[in-house]
């Protein structure tokens, strides 16, 4: 099954996308940025953090990405995914960036309170809320064969 087109109009299935070290590599950058936006929006704080593997790992762990990736995967592995895919799905639509911001910053503002301690444990809860939101939306399902 195919789940989205390419930049280049290619064929791509999510376990591709998820894989795909370019779309990681430009999610690298686009996470950091979204992050620093959405704790800006959402506290009137600047930080400029650089988002830890470790939280975006566990936010792949809490979402069905994880059941695309198979076998063991490194903290580093499963970051590299959330970036691929959330590249991706900004690579495909521009448009979708302020939605992308408004949902974190939302989070954030919401929950901070819950996580005053440990900024990388609201960061790990707002991307997994990030991105379950965004598998919701495109139908990516726990299980879901491609």
């Amino acid at each position: 099954m195919v789940f989205l087109d390419s930049p280049n109009n290619l064929p791509l299935n999510l376990k591709n996308i998820l894989s795909n070290s370019n779309f990681a590599k430009f999610g690298d950058s686009l996470v950091n940025f979204l992050y620093n936006v959405a704790i800006f929006e959402a506290t009137k704080n600047l930080q400029g953090v650089k988002v830890w593997d470790q939280s975006l790992a566990e936010a792949c762990r809490n979402s069905p990405l994880r059941s695309y990736l198979g076998g063991r995967k490194n903290a580093g592995e499963l970051g590299d995914a959330v970036e691929a895919f959330l590249g991706f799905l900004y690579i495909k639509n521009p448009l979708v960036l302020p939605e992308m911001i408004t949902t974190l910053s939302r989070f954030i503002r919401n929950n901070s309170h819950l996580y005053q301690k440990n900024e990388k444990k609201l960061c790990s809860a707002a991307f997994s809320h990030l991105i379950n939101y965004y598998c919701k939306k495109n139908d990516i399902l726990v299980n879901k064969t491609i």
